[in-house]
């Protein structure tokens, strides 16, 4: 008889489509609402920007409703990590130069943020 040579490997067929969730829910509670009660859940998962779904589950889980960042205030958030970055390269300055030699940078940096805030 012949002996038969092993067969190649072949490689793992690939599955197409979209990607599993990495956070899998594969277990349910089931709520009843009346039409106003759903209304009302809807409108204010709307207003913290979340699904119905994530905002009952915020809810139930923790007693409160984080909402999700407005784009909006985005451009702000940016111009103040920006300045409390230069908020921190100006205490480092601090401790190695001394506190009068930045005293002015401070009191600027103080002034925007104030501007900022009050916008």
């Amino acid at each position: 008889m012949e002996a038969s040579l092993p067969a190649e490997e072949t490689p793992p067929k690939r599955k197409g489509g979209r990607p599993r969730n990495p956070v899998a829910r594969p277990d349910r509670a089931t709520v009843r609402f009346t039409k106003i009660e759903y209304l009302a859940v809807k409108r204010r998962a709307q207003a913290a920007r979340l699904t119905v779904g994530d905002y009952c589950r915020q809810a139930v889980l923790t007693g409160q409703v984080l909402p999700t960042l407005d784009p909006a205030a985005l451009p702000a958030l940016h111009e103040l990590r920006a300045l409390g970055n230069t908020l921190n390269q100006l205490v480092k300055k601090a401790h190695g130069v001394g506190v009068r030699s930045i005293a002015l940078k401070a009191d600027g940096l103080l002034d925007a943020l104030t501007k900022l805030l009050a916008s």
